[in-house]
């Protein structure tokens, strides 16, 4: 996987404008986005089946946009970063679904269900990845029959620090490993099919930490013989895919303005009118 250049602290330009420039047009506090170096982050991701971003990295929508054109899909977390995805073009529906293969361009991935949420994955038929037992309940209540995945913390995280360490015993993100049976039974009870496995145990992991969350993975695909009495065998499909961050922006929130370069190439800032969340 290629590795990002060291980012500087202080700089006098950003993609090429200088940034006195830059203040002098729009003020300050401004946050600008380089679109030539989010593009080649997602070029290095090209590799994968599939990449998908979790936009509550950076919901901003000109950056949605960009990278829906760049076929990033993209993962949401609330009502609010479905009608983020909305606006920025993507679907609820399925690409590709006539092949055989599609993939979903939204998909809920969150540990909770609000109210709003629910109505809204409901309503627009998004796929679930559950990370809570109770999250297959409260779907399968609402839409049963329906396809999910499961976020499964394998009791096990790691991260470039420890508050981007999402797995083992201090995170509150995901299915404990030892719950799978119970959430199998769950998802029988409600006609619900499983039909894959998510794992996210930090941000900044390694290749030496991907290849021990693939072999978590590996061993949480359950034999017939293994399933507690009553639950049907998952349809497993095993594909990978990314959930990543933009490095340089994942720190950099935009709520109602962001800054774009128009076909001139000049920059500009435009006010984004977001649905209420």
């Amino acid at each position: 996987m290629p590795t990002s250049e060291p980012f500087a602290t202080t700089r006098n330009q950003i993609a090429g404008v200088p940034v006195a420039e830059i203040a002098r047009q729009f003020g300050t506090p401004t946050y600008v986005y380089d679109a030539a170096k989010i593009v080649e982050r997602v070029n290095d991701l090209k590799p994968f089946d599939l990449v998908r971003y979790a936009q509550k990295a950076c919901s901003n929508i000109a950056i949605l946009d960009l990278v829906r054109r760049h076929g990033v899909v993209v993962d949401a977390v609330s009502a609010g970063e479905v009608h983020r995805a909305l606006k920025a073009g993507y679907t609820a529906g399925i690409k590709g679904r006539e092949s055989g293969v599609g993939h979903a361009q939204i998909v809920y991935t969150a540990d909770i269900f609000d109210r709003e949420a629910l109505d809204l994955v409901v309503k627009l038929g998004l796929p679930v990845n559950c990370g809570s037992p109770d999250m297959i309940d409260q779907l399968g209540e609402r839409a049963p029959g329906r396809e999910v995945t499961l976020r499964i913390n394998p009791g096990f995280g790691h991260g470039h620090s420890q508050k981007t360490n999402t797995g083992g015993e201090q995170s509150k993100h995901g299915i404990w490993h030892e719950q799978l049976d119970d959430c199998l039974l769950r998802a029988d009870r409600h006609g619900l099919m499983i039909t894959g496995l998510h794992m996210h145990i930090g941000s900044g992991t390694d290749q030496e930490h991907l290849a021990k969350v693939c072999g978590a993975m590996e061993r949480r695909r359950r034999p017939a013989h293994s399933l507690p009495r009553g639950a049907r065998l998952p349809r497993y499909r095993p594909v990978f895919s990314t959930v990543g961050r933009c490095p340089q922006t994942s720190r950099r929130r935009v709520r109602s303005q962001a800054l774009t370069r128009n076909r001139a190439g000049t920059l500009s800032r435009r006010r984004e009118r977001l649905p209420r969340h």
